[in-house]
């Protein structure tokens, strides 16, 4: 196989100093010595090197950039290399972009560095690797192994973020899109492909307020707001009786500025939902809030 590996820093790439973990690019192709053989080949590029956290989309658009500056038709396959703090957004907004690919494009990260007896770094490639050879997918996925469960490649724009102090990798409505299992890749018979069109990014970046529900939530002033993202409670409500949150959405309509809502799925309308035609809410279709935010970053 030929394999083009994009390493962006992260966990997967830390190496400790001073008491701190910090990327170390030479601890990056190590993540790559006990996997090249006579039967992969890898070639390699970096269009940033940085801890995930402090990923903006101006990283995103160099990493799109590079990603598609190679004729992605002369590999078998793509891995990225990637932390797992902003792993959703990047695998969201890779999945805006390139949509169902011809060229498989896996995004890999590891909850511990390679140097951890932890670390599901290896594993997570090595997963990646079988799942590319397989050829059993187009588009942008994630490969990851959750602590005691089969390793699971999940469809990009359907990763969650981490939950906090957990390092699990979760698709909405847990529909990941294969699990490998001694290198055998079995899809998921009850996977559904999501209807998302690609995004193109025309470069706007549009200021989007994302607001997670909470009780008695603060909310913000409207200024310089292009789009509200809100995301609901469990089941994709709001707390659409609260005197203050009907205020805020008074505001942004008399300010032309649209507010939608992700996390709500089909079924389950409580008396809260029936409010949301009238405080002008639209539901995003059920991806993951990250991709919905890039949706509306666009």
């Amino acid at each position: 196989m030929n394999i083009l590996v994009l390493f962006t820093g992260g966990t997967i790439a830390c190496s400790r100093s001073d008491g701190a973990l910090s990327p170390d690019a030479d601890n990056s192709y190590a993540l790559l010595q006990r996997f090249d053989s006579a039967d992969v080949r890898f070639t390699t590029a970096s269009p940033y090197f940085v801890l995930s956290e402090n990923l903006g989309t101006a990283h995103l658009r160099r990493l799109y950039d590079c990603l598609t500056g190679y004729d992605l038709s002369c590999f078998d396959g793509v891995i990225i290399a990637h932390g797992t703090d902003t792993l959703a957004y990047t695998a969201a907004y890779l999945s805006l972009r390139l949509g169902l690919c011809d060229t498989p494009v896996v995004l890999v990260s590891a909850a511990y560095p390679l140097s951890d007896s932890r670390t599901n770094g290896f594993v997570n490639l090595n997963g990646a690797l079988d799942f590319i050879r397989a050829g059993k997918g187009k588009g942008v996925f994630v490969s990851y192994q959750n602590d005691g469960e089969n390793l699971k490649i999940h469809r990009g724009c359907l990763i969650l973020p981490h939950l906090p102090y957990n390092d699990s990798v979760r698709s909405v409505f847990d529909m990941y899109y294969a699990e490998v299992v001694d290198g055998n890749v079995l899809r998921n018979p009850d996977f559904r492909e999501p209807d998302l069109n690609v995004y193109p990014d025309r470069g706007e970046d549009k200021s989007v307020l994302w607001l997670r529900a909470h009780p008695s939530m603060t909310l913000p002033p409207l200024n310089d707001i292009d789009a509200v993202l809100f995301e609901g409670y469990h089941s994709g409500t709001l707390p659409t009786d609260d005197a203050d949150f009907i205020a805020f959405c008074m505001q942004a309509r008399e300010k032309n500025i649209p507010l939608y809502l992700t996390g709500a799925r089909e079924g389950f309308d409580y008396a809260s939902k029936q409010a949301f035609d009238k405080l002008g809410i639209r539901t995003m279709p059920p991806v993951s809030p990250a991709c919905c935010y890039f949706i509306l970053k666009a």
